[in-house]
């Protein structure tokens, strides 16, 4: 009976605690749902896209959840909508990847050409280079895609780990060394590595399962038409894609669960936080991702890519992040590890970059990089977007 009674004080403070937390964060949320209600509905029609979902946290907690625009014709976009996160999916490839190597069942450094073959590319002797870190830093040498090469065969253009370029069929390899070492689908990897241990459902790897029946977004053109899905996302249906470089479904809430619990684990110093946040690939003067200060006043003092994401650092502030874009859909999702910060925002739309860098600059919480991509719009689409006049 005393430990009963013991244990009442500790349940009751930590419940006490939790709703003390919820009452600090409810102004920023409300100021949040003020905000985006007053500015996002306009954003989504003068921009083309079906809508916008968002998820943002603060303090390691989600703490405000929002919903515009339209999933389909007519039916608008709730907390239950399912986005196709297009490139998201290699986040969540690269973490069940890191979770394997933790658990000791793959080597990321083992040549993926003892266990698995590529008819395009494996009687070249650079492939024997080829390894899971090398691929997931975009590192290989290759193209995106088979079908950016006139014979449409993989191809190396230099050596795999010399420099960089971002390449999804690379991300695809990792991805079926992961598979023939363990015997196993990544959709069943990513199931029971992370989502299951974390308690993370409406989260689906390059399948449709029964929840999202009803509840999916289209994905709209940049003219603001509906896509067929069939034919802009093929296989997706069927369930006969890898899901590793795209094709991760996903509501926002589910996303930023995941990025909550990263953001817990990265209080560990460990060996899988350590590989997460090692920049390997530059991005310093990339063509497309380089920072130029014609275009924004700071750029990161470091940035590139790590195992799986995007880094910024800002002296010793971190921002990892990533984006996917198709002619559907685009996307971005952080989280900080020192400010314990981040939001998971998906756009229906071709056209998702403005709803973005205006998102990001209504959130607030991440200044540096809502400038990043309002110098990237200036850069890449000639679009110059003056920053939003905060509201009294």
């Amino acid at each position: 009976m005393r430990l009963l009674l013991l244990a009442i004080p500790i349940l009751v403070g930590a419940w006490s605690a939790d709703r003390a937390d919820a009452r600090d964060m409810a102004p920023a949320a409300a100021k949040l749902d003020v905000e985006m209600a007053r500015r996002m509905p306009s954003i989504v029609k003068d921009e083309k896209i079906g809508g916008i979902g968002i998820a943002v946290i603060r303090d390691g907690r989600i703490i405000w959840s929002g919903h515009y625009g339209e999933q389909s014709p007519g039916m608008p976009i709730t907390a239950r909508t399912a986005f196709n996160t297009a490139s998201i999916a290699k986040t969540v490839t690269a973490e069940t990847l890191l979770a394997l190597a933790a658990d000791g069942r793959i080597d990321l450094d083992e040549p993926i050409a003892r266990t698995v073959k590529s008819a395009d590319i494996d009687r070249d002797p650079r492939y024997a280079l080829l390894t899971t870190r090398i691929l997931l830093a975009h590192r290989s040498g290759l193209r995106n895609w088979p079908d950016d090469y006139a014979d449409g065969k993989l191809a190396f253009d230099w050596t795999p780990g010399r420099r960089y370029r971002y390449s999804g069929a690379g991300i695809e390899l990792a991805a079926r060394y992961a598979e023939a070492k363990t015997g196993k689908s990544l959709r069943l990897l990513a199931a029971e590595t992370l989502f299951r241990p974390w308690h993370i459902d409406r989260m689906a790897v390059g399948e449709l399962p029964g929840w999202t029946e009803g509840q999916l977004a289209l994905p709209f053109d940049a003219k603001g038409a509906t896509l067929d899905l069939a034919s802009t996302y093929p296989g997706l249906r069927e369930g006969t894609g890898i899901g590793a470089a795209y094709d991760l479904i996903a509501t926002p809430d589910a996303y930023a669960a995941f990025l909550k619990r990263l953001i817990d684990a990265s209080a560990k110093r460990s060996k899988t936080r350590q590989i997460r946040e090692t920049i390997l690939t530059s991005l310093a003067d990339d063509d497309r991702y380089g920072c130029e200060k014609p275009f924004v006043r700071r750029c990161p003092d470091r940035y590139g890519y790590t195992f799986g994401w995007q880094a910024h650092y800002y002296g010793k502030h971190l921002i990892l992040q990533h984006t996917g874009n198709d002619e559907g859909q685009t996307d971005l999702v952080y989280f900080s590890p020192d400010r314990r910060t981040g939001a998971a925002i998906f756009v229906n739309g071709a056209n998702g970059w403005v709803p973005i860098a205006r998102a990001l600059e209504i959130i607030g919480d991440e200044p540096e990089l809502a400038a990043y991509y309002r110098g990237l719009i200036e850069k890449l689409m000639g679009r110059k977007l003056e920053a939003l006049t905060p509201q009294p």
